[in-house]
C-alpha cells in the first residue's frame, strides 16, 4: 500500500514538472503547481469520560497539491498522513489518499472532475476543510465520502450550480458505479443567504439501497456567519455502521445482524469575528439513530440519541487565514432508549474536554 502510494504521488508530480516545462502550452505562472501541508495540532485535557485519550494529538497532517494547468484544466491531489477519525486509524489507514482528479472546464458553465473526489453531498459542516473542523457530527465522521467517479457541474448564472455525480461505493460487494448524487448549491442577496443541498440513491450491496437527503443553509451578515445543517441517511444495510457496532451481537453466525436503519443529524455553528484576528463560535448538535423496519431482534423505533456542544475563541495572527491558534471547550452526551437497553448495549460515557493547539496550512510552493 506504502508502495503504491509513493509510486501514484511521484507519477502524479512527475507528470506535472514535465507538463509545467513545456512553454507552449502551460503558462509560467505560480498557478500551475501549489504544495502545502495542513496540520491540526492540539492539547486536550479530558474534564469527564475520554480518560485514555492521548493529551498531545496530531489530529490532521496532510499535504496537498493543486494547481490550474491551463484555463480549462486543473487537478488535485491530496494524500491524508494522519487524521484524528477513530475508524481509520483502527482500520490501519493512517495514510491514504483522500482526492487525486482532474477537472475540464467544458464552457464557460460547464466543468466535468473525473477521479478520487468528495461526494457531491450538501451541508456546510460536510463542505468545510476536514482539517479546520474539530469535532465533526456522527453523521459526517462515520460516514465515507471519498469516492471515484464522475462529475458534472452546471452553472447557469453565478450564484447557481447543479451537479450531478456518479462514483463507486465503498462496498467492495455492490455494483460499480454504485452512488448516484444530485446537488444544488445556489446564494442570495449578494450571498447573505447560501444553500448546499443534495439527494442520493447508492447500492451498498446487492438488492439493498441507501437513501440521503441532505440541507444546509447559512447566513452571512458581516462580521457574522452562521450555518444549520439538516441530514437524514437510511438504507437496508446499515449505512453508518453506528448501530451495527454498538448492538450486533459477536457471534457472526447468529445472523441476527442490525439492519433498515435510519439516522438524524441537525448541526448548527455561529462564528462572530469581533476583530479581524479574533472569532469566537459556538456549535451545537443533536443527533438520533433509529431501527425504521423491525429486522431479526431489532423493533422498529429510536436507538440512540446524542447531544454535542463546542465553544471557543480562535487567533489569526498573521495577514491571512492559514494560521490560528484555538482554545475551545466541548463535550457530548448519549442516551440509549429502553429498547436498547433491552439488548445489552453498553451505554456510552459523556465526555467534556477542553483544548489548545493551532491549525496551519503552510504553503511550500
Amino acid at each position: 500500500m506504502k508502495r503504491l502510494t509513493r509510486l501514484y504521488l511521484s507519477a502524479l508530480l512527475a507528470g506535472i514538472a514535465f507538463t509545467a516545462t513545456s512553454q507552449t502550452l502551460i503558462p509560467n505562472n505560480q498557478e500551475v503547481f501549489k504544495l502545502s501541508l495542513e496540520t491540526h495540532g492540539s492539547y486536550n485535557e479530558a474534564l469527564s469520560g475520554e480518560a485514555e485519550r492521548d493529551r498531545f494529538l496530531l489530529n490532521d497532517f496532510k499535504v496537498e497539491a493543486t494547481g490550474t494547468v491551463t484555463p480549462w484544466l486543473s487537478y488535485a491531489y491530496r494524500q491524508v498522513l494522519c487524521y484524528h477519525n477513530e475508524w481509520v486509524r483502527a482500520n490501519g489507514f493512517g495514510s491514504y489518499i483522500k482526492n487525486a482528479w482532474v477537472n475540464l472546464q467544458l464552457s464557460e458553465k460547464l466543468s466535468a472532475t473525473a477521479g478520487k473526489q468528495d461526494a457531491a453531498w450538501g451541508g456546510f459542516e460536510y463542505d468545510e476543510n476536514a482539517y479546520r473542523i474539530y469535532d465533526y457530527s456522527d453523521m459526517n465522521d462515520w460516514m465515507d465520502c471519498y469516492f471515484t467517479g464522475v462529475g458534472i457541474s452546471y452553472a447557469p448564472t453565478e450564484t447557481q450550480e447543479v451537479c450531478f455525480q456518479v462514483t463507486n461505493g465503498s462496498d467492495n460487494r455492490s455494483k460499480s458505479p454504485s452512488f448516484y448524487n444530485l446537488g444544488w448549491n445556489s446564494s442570495y442577496l449578494d450571498e447573505l443567504l447560501s444553500l448546499r443541498y443534495s439527494v442520493t440513491a447508492g447500492q451498498q450491496a446487492k438488492g439493498e439501497w441507501v437513501w440521503m437527503a441532505w440541507a444546509g443553509q447559512q447566513v452571512e451578515a458581516g462580521k457574522f456567519l452562521g450555518y444549520f445543517d439538516v441530514m437524514y441517511t437510511r438504507g437496508q444495510s446499515d449505512p453508518l455502521g453506528l448501530l451495527e457496532e454498538q448492538f450486533a451481537p459477536e457471534d457472526e453466525e447468529s445472523g441476527a445482524w442490525i439492519g433498515n436503519t435510519g439516522y438524524l443529524s441537525l448541526v448548527t455553528r455561529l462564528n462572530y469575528r469581533i476583530h479581524p484576528k479574533w472569532n469566537v463560535f459556538v456549535k451545537g448538535t443533536y443527533e438520533t439513530a433509529s431501527v425504521y423496519k423491525a429486522n431479526g431482534p431489532y423493533e422498529s423505533g429510536k436507538y440512540r440519541t446524542s447531544w454535542g456542544y463546542k465553544g471557543g475563541v480562535e487567533f489569526y495572527p498573521m495577514a491571512d487565514d492559514n494560521l490560528h491558534l484555538f482554545l475551545t471547550a466541548s463535550g457530548r452526551s448519549y442516551n440509549l432508549a429502553e429498547r436498547g437497553k433491552a439488548l445489552d448495549a453498553l451505554p456510552e460515557g459523556n465526555t467534556a474536554r477542553l483544548s489548545v493547539g493551532f491549525i496551519y496550512k503552510t504553503p511550500l510552493f
